[in-house]
């Protein structure tokens, strides 16, 4: 398999602001997704809102995210950490013509994100078990419909041990009950810094071990709790996005995606106007109305804001080539997406709002942040050969010629689609004179989570190995093709009995 350094990319720089970047999303609802220019106001380039439709609310220009909710159905464990493996659940929408399939069928190849936040009471509040059944039955359904579609697993409210050990159950009875690891596309998480007690910010996680839960402590010393002031510490942010991709790699999915869908700061920044406004700091008595951290702190504007800009740039530069997706530069989260523009309903108390209401919508101190933010980042596209399959081909005597199909994968590691034609041309040759044959396509999305298939016909080729370079070319003027990594190589071995020496390719 050809492998792709990303040490000399080249990427194409495009003109033009706003425009809908991949990377940044946002949760919002109704009119706020239908009234509100999310595009051209904030650069979104994609959005959900908990929900699934036919045709989806927002802009073209962003993708919607549909996403499929789960109950654990007439059994119910009144908030109680028991799980059972016949407990009954529901899918919704329903798994009929009408329903779901009358979704999948309007909108091909999109993503769909099999629940939120499963292991919560109050949300989706399904078992492990049972989750592993119900994301079985989805994705069959979803893929018998589509094949081009992306299936991804529900984020969980965060990823601490319990919220892993809650994976590692649903991954375990995926593997036991079916024979196969579970087939996931994409994985997703969410990101909140809260405490997991069973009266805390995310209660245990469901059908997991207590003891691996994180109590709440007022004393932000203690390494073995989480404290109030701890919800915006970018250190345990960094954390949770390592320990989510370490557990990608253990479980043979880090050649996957992993999307940030849901994150933000959840404490309230007041309790619904009664603070004062532009309170930033709290007497040691407190004060009425306020939301005070144990450093006497509000969650105000601008305290929103630094968490905000200090995680849009760990996300955007956080690489690591032991456990970083390969197609995508090594980066170690592919899209976030910031929870919301709006809480629905309405609470001002909620300190992550982009938007707030008058008689229109207009962006808040975080909402013109995140405009200043995504604005200044230029729109970029970076098409690379992200994969070269090897051949082994056999001819009919053993000492003829074959004829085989030469295959590369192709991804775009920038920002924004590509909308230009892409020549990609496959050599015989290092030093990509001698052509093979030439492919070209145009309009593939940005991020590296989905790729394009190119092939090319090889004719005559005889007992032995023949190495075979790809290069991609989306027009960037690049003339260095030998170390550059829009190149990709390959082999073909034809009738190995008759070849005795190594076979290792780049």
């Amino acid at each position: 398999m050809g492998r792709v350094s990303s040490d000399a990319a080249i990427p194409q720089v495009l003109q033009g602001d706003p425009f809908a970047n991949c990377r940044y999303g946002v949760a919002g609802w109704g009119s706020q997704i239908e009234t509100f220019d999310v595009v051209s106001n904030l650069g979104v380039g994609w959005y959900l809102d908990f929900s699934t439709h036919i045709t989806p609310l927002g802009p073209v220009q962003a993708e919607y995210a549909q996403m499929i909710r789960l109950h654990q159905g007439s059994v119910r464990r009144q908030g109680t950490n028991t799980c059972g493996p016949d407990y009954a659940f529901t899918v919704s929408p329903a798994l009929t013509d009408t329903a779901l399939g009358a979704r999948v069928d309007a909108n091909p190849g999109v993503l769909w994100i099999v629940g939120n936040e499963p292991e919560r009471i109050g949300q989706d509040d399904i078992c492990p078990q049972q989750y592993a059944e119900a994301y079985h039955d989805v994705y069959h359904y979803i893929k018998g419909r589509d094949p081009t579609a992306q299936i991804a697993v529900a984020g969980l409210v965060e990823v601490t041990p319990s919220r892993l050990q809650y994976l590692d159950i649903a991954w375990d009875t995926y593997y036991q009950k079916y024979g196969i690891p579970m087939p996931v596309d994409v994985w997703a998480m969410h990101i909140y810094i809260l405490s997991e007690t069973s009266d805390g910010d995310a209660h245990i996680a469901l059908g997991t071990d207590p003891d691996l839960a994180i109590p709440f402590s007022y004393n932000c010393a203690d390494s073995n709790s989480y404290c109030h002031a701890e919800h915006d510490d970018v250190d345990i942010f960094v954390e949770h996005v390592e320990a989510m991709r370490e557990w990608m790699l253990d479980h043979g999915q880090r050649d996957k995606p992993l999307i940030l869908t849901e994150y933000s700061l959840l404490k309230p920044y007041h309790f619904y106007g009664t603070c004062p406004e532009g309170t930033t700091t709290c007497p040691p008595e407190g004060l009425e109305g306020c939301f005070c951290d144990e450093n006497k702190e509000t969650f105000h504007p601008q305290r929103v804001v630094d968490f905000m800009e200090a995680t849009f740039n760990y996300l955007m530069s956080a690489a690591d080539p032991r456990i970083g997706y390969p197609a995508d530069e090594n980066r170690l989260v592919q899209q976030w997406l910031w929870y919301s523009l709006q809480v629905d309903p309405p609470l001002p108390a909620h300190c992550s709002n982009l938007l707030a209401y008058d008689t229109s919508y207009y962006l808040v101190v975080p909402g013109q942040a995140w405009q200043d933010y995504v604005h200044a980042i230029p729109a970029q596209v970076n098409v690379l050969p992200s994969r070269v399959l090897p051949i082994v081909a056999h001819s009919a005597t053993g000492t003829g010629t074959v004829t085989v199909t030469l295959t590369a994968e192709v991804r775009n590691s920038g920002n924004v689609a590509l909308t230009d034609t892409v020549t990609v041309t496959f050599y015989s040759n290092q030093g990509l004179t001698q052509t093979i044959g030439v492919a070209t396509f145009s309009g593939l999305t940005g991020c590296a989570r989905r790729a394009v298939v190119v092939t090319a016909t090889w004719e005559g080729l005889g007992a032995g190995a023949h190495p075979y370079w790809v290069l991609v070319d989306s027009g960037q003027g690049i003339t260095e093709t030998s170390e550059v990594d829009n190149v990709g190589t390959g082999v073909v071995l034809v009738d190995p009995r008759q070849v005795f020496f190594p076979l290792v390719p780049r």
